[in-house]
């Protein structure tokens, strides 16, 4: 065969394998998770949801807490792993896949300092006023994506890191 011909024909291979190939990474960005939500359960009656949108500039964060029954200011972290047997203590340490020291330094005002899974050290503490009434917190996390917190727990710790309750991140929304 002629080396003209030849590389004409490699060529129109590899381009139309690429073509082949365009609509399965089309679908793939498709079925990204845009939103996910944790249902919180735990002790002594606590519940909760914690929901996140991925929107432009990163992910809206909205946590709100019912049944703290003493008056305090109340952490919320995302853990390594996944809650099992609703025993908040398999969810392991803090999500922190950038090495990043804990507390998160200066209130949060610097995101990419902090640990990527603690959310109240970048969006403020659960200020609970003690009669179990619903406490809330909502932010916009710059570090974190809906897609790498899948599959992850939510941990709500009171003021000596008892873990109160806690949930499972699951998406609700692809596109």
């Amino acid at each position: 065969m002629y080396p003209q011909i030849s590389r004409s024909i490699d060529g129109l291979s590899l381009s139309l394998l690429l073509l082949a190939c365009v609509p399965t990474i089309v679908r793939a960005q498709g079925n990204t998770c845009r939103e996910a939500t944790a249902s919180i359960r735990g002790s002594f009656g606590i519940t909760g949801t914690a929901n996140f949108k991925q929107i432009t500039g990163g992910v809206q964060v909205n946590i709100q807490v019912n049944g703290l029954k003493r008056r305090e200011d109340d952490q919320f972290h995302i853990h390594a792993k996944a809650v099992t047997n609703n025993d908040c203590a398999t969810t392991g340490g803090h999500y922190n896949p950038n090495g990043a020291r804990f507390p998160c330094p200066r209130n949060g005002l610097n995101q990419a300092a902090c640990e990527k899974g603690d959310l109240s050290g970048k969006g403020g503490l659960l200020k609970a006023i003690g009669d179990g009434s619903p406490t809330s917190v909502s932010y916009l996390d710059q570090i974190i994506n809906v897609a790498e917190i899948l599959n992850k727990g939510v941990v709500v710790h009171d003021v000596t890191n008892f873990r109160l309750a806690c949930g499972n991140v699951v998406c609700t929304k692809t596109g």
